[in-house]
């Protein structure tokens, strides 16, 4: 599962820096922008798809700073789906048009805040599945790693 985090993960910084690339052309091209966009949103909606109904599944059992920590995730994620509604709700294809250089700049802040997004996934996820995906196929047969994050002190 973590494989397919980071990939999808990295597929969506590609479309964001897509987005940008097209931005940062004089010419403006609205159908190419209007693709970048969607690409950007049917990743975003794969990107929740995977983590809310195939890797949250996978860990009930999170200690208690861990299960505070995606807690925490998934209000951020929540609060930030509601940003990104308003920002496509606002600028449609005619706003921007009204408004090339407020859409650049509202654009820009949207593709920070997302790529902030997948930093703050991968901060919590990615060591939680590491210790899963590790605990699930132990280095050495034979040798159960589960429980050894409590032990470590994790």
């Amino acid at each position: 599962m973590l494989d397919k985090l980071k990939a999808i993960h990295q597929e969506q910084r590609e479309a964001v820096a897509s987005l940008a690339a097209i931005l940062s052309h004089p010419d403006r091209d609205g159908d190419a922008l209007a693709a970048a966009r969607l690409v950007v949103m049917r990743i975003n909606r794969r990107r929740l798809s995977l983590i809310d109904c195939a890797i949250l599944p996978l860990l009930p059992d999170a200690g208690p700073a861990d299960a505070r920590a995606l807690s925490e995730l998934r209000l951020e994620t929540a609060t930030h789906a509601i940003r990104m509604s308003q920002h496509i709700t606002r600028w449609t294809l005619t706003a921007i048009c009204s408004d090339w250089d407020g859409y650049k700049r509202a654009s820009a802040e949207m593709r920070r805040e997302v790529l902030r997004r997948l930093d703050r996934e991968a901060e919590v996820l990615y060591p939680l599945l590491t210790l899963r995906e590790t605990a699930v196929r132990p280095a050495c047969p034979g040798v159960s790693t589960v429980g050894m994050r409590d032990h470590l002190g994790g």
